[in-house]
C-alpha cells in the first residue's frame, strides 16, 4: 500500500515538474501577437461579417494568407432542425506553439434571430475560442474579457502592429468591355495599378490607368467602275459592298487621393487628377478637389452598411486637342459637387449604389447627374470579379470640339457627340499582393472615380 502511494506521489511531482518547466520555457519565448486567417465568413449569410469581427476583435492580428497564420479558422453552417442555423467553428493551430491544436465549437442561432444578433453571437464565440490561444501572446496581457484592446497599448503590441509593408497594398487589375452594334463593334480593354494605405485614421491612395479602345465598323457603299458608273447584279440592282474600317485609340490617366479622419462620422481630404482622354477632347486635364464627408450611420455599423454624403468644390484645368464649341483651347473652371453613396455588405461580396450631382459655378445651366451601381463577388482573399454600370444625364459638355467632323472621325469615336445622356458598363477581375495585414477598417470618402464613364 505505502508502495503504490510513493508511486503515486513521484509521479504526480515528475508530472507536475514536466509541466512547470515546460510553462517557463513558453512564457519566456511568447509571441507578441497572434496571427489569424478566416475562412468561410465569404461563402456565409449576412451574420458572418468579416468587417464586424475585425473591429470587435482587435487583441489578435488577421492576415489573408493562410500560409502565414498561427491559427487557421474554418467557419461552416448547416440549417439546424428548428429552421436557424448551427455554426462549427474549427479553431486549427498551424505554427509555433499552436502548431497540432485544435478545438471545435458550435453556435446555434434561431430562425427569427436577425443578421445583428447572429453576427454578435457568432463573433462572441470567436473570442472565446481565440481566448486560450491569446492567452499565449504577450497581448494577452492587455486585453479585458472582450478582446478588445485599449488605445494605450504595450510597447510589444505596437511593435507587433509594425508591417514590413508599413501597411501599403498593392493592386493589380484587368477589365474588358464589349459592345455590339449592327454595323460595329467596339472591344475596350485596359489595365490598372492600385497603391493604398489605409490605418483608421488615414486613407492615402494612388492610381493609374491605360485604356485601349479597338473599334470595328462596317460602311455600305455602292459600287460603282472607273467610270463611275453603278456596277449591278443579274437582277438589275447597284452591288452594295460592306467596306470594313478599324480604328485603335489609347487613353491614360492618374488620380491621387488622402483623407484624415477627424470624428467617427467626418473627415476631410482631397482628390488629384489628371488624364488624356481625345474622345472627351482632352489634350490633358488636371483637377485638384478638397472635400468633406459625413457618414450617416455609427462606425459600429458601417461594417454592413453606410450612407456617405461628400461635398467638394474642385479647380480643374483643361487642354483641349480642338477649339471647343466655346472658342478655348484651353481654361480653368471652378465647379462643386455632391455625391451620396449607399453601400451594402454580404456573403458574396457587397454592393454600392452611387448618385452625382454637379454644376460649374460660373454657369449653373451647366449641370450633370448620374447613378452608378457597382458589385464585387470575391473568389479568394487576393482574387475578385467585379462588375459596374452608370448612367448620366449630362447638360455640362464644355470639352465639346466644335467644327466639322468626317463620317470617319465619328464612327471612330475619336470624338464625342452632343447627348443628353450616356451609359457605361464595365467588367473585370482583381488580383491583390503586399501587405497581408488586414486588421483596418475605413469607409470614409470617396472622390470622382466614382462615375467612370462621363466627365
Amino acid at each position: 500500500m505505502s508502495k503504490k502511494l510513493l508511486v503515486l506521489i513521484l509521479s504526480f511531482f515528475s508530472l507536475t515538474t514536466h509541466s512547470f518547466s515546460q510553462t517557463l520555457v513558453d512564457n519566456n519565448n511568447l509571441p507578441n501577437r497572434l496571427r489569424v486567417f478566416i475562412d468561410g465568413c465569404d461563402r456565409r449569410d449576412g451574420g458572418c461579417d468579416m468587417d464586424y469581427i475585425r473591429t470587435e476583435i482587435t487583441a489578435v492580428d488577421f492576415y489573408r494568407d493562410n500560409q502565414s497564420a498561427d491559427i487557421f479558422l474554418l467557419i461552416n453552417n448547416n440549417t439546424s432542425g428548428g429552421g436557424g442555423r448551427q455554426y462549427q467553428l474549427l479553431f486549427i493551430g498551424q505554427q509555433n506553439i499552436h502548431a497540432g491544436r485544435s478545438d471545435t465549437l458550435y453556435v446555434n442561432t434561431k430562425q427569427t434571430d436577425t443578421d445583428f444578433e447572429v453576427r454578435e453571437k457568432l463573433t462572441r464565440f470567436i473570442k472565446l475560442g481565440l481566448a486560450p490561444y491569446v492567452a499565449k501572446t504577450k497581448a494577452g496581457e492587455d486585453i479585458e474579457i472582450n478582446m478588445k484592446t485599449e488605445s494605450g497599448s504595450s510597447v510589444d503590441t505596437v511593435e507587433e502592429s509594425l508591417d514590413p509593408w508599413n501597411y501599403w497594398v498593392f493592386n493589380l487589375g484587368s477589365d474588358a468591355n464589349i459592345e455590339l452594334e449592327e454595323l460595329s463593334k467596339q472591344i475596350n480593354y485596359g489595365g490598372e495599378i492600385n497603391i493604398d494605405r489605409i490605418t483608421d485614421k488615414w486613407k492615402i491612395s494612388l492610381s493609374g490607368r491605360i485604356d485601349e479602345r479597338l473599334r470595328r465598323t462596317i460602311q455600305k457603299e455602292p459600287r460603282v467602275d472607273d467610270n463611275g458608273n453603278p456596277v449591278l447584279d443579274e437582277s438589275g440592282n447597284q452591288i452594295i459592298d460592306d467596306v470594313e474600317n478599324k480604328f485603335d485609340v489609347s487613353e491614360f490617366g492618374f488620380s491621387h487621393q488622402l483623407v484624415k479622419s477627424i470624428s467617427p462620422k467626418w473627415s476631410y481630404g482631397y482628390d488629384i487628377a489628371g488624364r488624356q482622354n481625345t474622345r472627351f477632347n482632352y489634350k490633358f486635364q488636371t483637377s485638384f478637389r478638397p472635400a468633406v464627408e459625413y457618414n450617416f450611420f455609427p462606425e459600429s455599423v458601417q461594417n454592413s452598411r453606410f450612407l456617405r454624403v461628400n461635398y467638394g468644390v474642385e479647380v480643374r484645368n483643361n487642354r483641349y486637342v480642338e477649339e471647343t464649341i466655346n472658342g478655348v483651347l484651353q481654361e480653368t473652371r471652378v465647379l462643386h459637387s455632391l455625391r451620396a453613396s449607399l453601400g451594402l455588405n454580404q456573403r458574396w461580396g457587397n454592393l454600392e449604389v452611387g448618385y452625382r450631382l454637379r454644376n460649374y459655378l460660373d454657369d449653373f445651366s451647366s449641370w450633370s447627374t448620374g447613378l452608378n451601381i457597382s458589385a464585387e463577388v470575391r473568389v479568394t482573399g487576393n482574387f475578385s470579379f467585379f462588375m459596374r454600370v452608370e448612367g448620366n444625364y449630362v447638360k455640362d459638355q464644355i470639352y465639346l470640339a466644335s467644327g466639322d467632323f468626317t463620317e470617319q472621325d465619328i464612327l471612330s469615336g475619336r470624338v464625342t457627340l452632343p447627348s443628353a445622356y450616356n451609359i457605361d458598363s464595365r467588367f473585370g477581375f482583381n488580383y491583390r499582393f503586399g501587405s497581408n495585414l488586414n486588421n483596418f477598417v475605413n469607409r470614409r470618402f470617396f472622390g470622382r472615380a466614382n462615375f467612370v464613364g462621363n466627365d
